[in-house]
């Protein structure tokens, strides 16, 4: 959906007195779309593709935590997203690779969610032709195979969290927060747009955070719990200040079908990364976080 369709939802629901104030607050995103390939092996060297094999440069191997092959998410070549991404968040060459931990089959899990050794995402730099896609392991399990599925982008804005700073500034009336809601939620469209996407803000799942996760993982300093006298929603408020003034969404991933897979029945893979990693090109320092029904 391209801003002039946002937009139209945002006065659909009753918000055309903000929705041009909504739209200088939209942050945009890479959408990644994706559909199975009939044979992997027919896909050039260091494509864009959610599952199947990794292309690795020679001498690379596959991750492995604790001796067990990490589920691979898939890689982003980072010429095809350099026209969606004008600015410049991202390297523009080489292969942006994502492995985490997975426990595998029906509501899987992750396996180490406090490890950060047990997910990796790394900026392959190089001539890609000359990488070397890399058989699966035989200690991978059946289920972890996922096929590959070439990747086409697009660019589209997202939304703030109702709850973020920019938009409590707006002064929304309450009918008008739960009309945002509606559209930053998605129930506005049924729940029907779910993909996965680089950068923007993230989806919150079911009101749940990844970057207050992510920043609570990485920083003790950063107290998740609620203080004595103080209102939930003023110390959520808080947390969302903080979080999103540090952290990034780096990508996303929803349950799919048509990869194959599954995050706790449904849920959501969140690659989330300080601002100052970003801008450094330190993609060590992601964290990784799940959310499911």
């Amino acid at each position: 959906m391209d801003n002039e369709g946002l937009r139209a939802r945002l006065i659909s629901v009753g918000l055309g007195l903000v929705a041009d104030d909504i739209m200088h607050l939209t942050r945009p995103s890479i959408r990644i779309d994706c559909r199975r390939a009939d044979d992997e092996a027919a896909l050039p060297l260091g494509s864009s593709k959610l599952g199947g094999a990794p292309d690795l440069p020679p001498g690379a191997l596959w991750p492995t935590w604790q001796g067990i092959p990490l589920l691979f998410i898939g890689q982003i070549c980072l010429a095809d997203i350099a026209p969606y991404d004008e600015e410049g968040d991202l390297p523009h060459s080489g292969l942006l690779s994502f492995f985490v931990g997975h426990s595998g089959g029906g509501a899987a899990l992750m396996l180490s969610h406090d490890d950060p050794s047990s997910w990796m995402v790394s900026h392959f730099e190089g001539d890609v032709s000359t990488f070397v896609r890399l058989g699966l392991p035989s200690e991978l399990r059946e289920d972890l195979r996922l096929p590959a599925c070439p990747a086409t982008f697009s660019r589209q804005p997202t939304l703030p969290h109702a709850l973020s700073r920019e938009i409590l500034a707006l002064g929304l009336s309450e009918s008008e927060g739960l009309a945002y809601i509606e559209v930053e939620s998605g129930e506005d469209l049924g729940f029907s747009d779910f993909a996965p996407y680089l950068l923007g803000y993230p989806y919150y799942f079911a009101g749940d955070s990844p970057l207050i996760a992510a920043a609570a993982s990485t920083d003790p300093s950063f107290d998740v719990s609620r203080p004595k006298n103080v209102p939930y929603l003023e110390t959520l408020r808080d947390q969302h200040h903080r979080a999103e003034a540090e952290w990034r969404l780096l990508m996303q991933v929803f349950s799919i079908q048509e990869a194959q897979m599954d995050f706790g029945g449904g849920g959501y893979l969140y690659f989330c990364i300080p601002k100052t990693a970003l801008s450094e090109r330190d993609f060590s320092r992601v964290r990784v976080e799940m959310f499911f029904p």
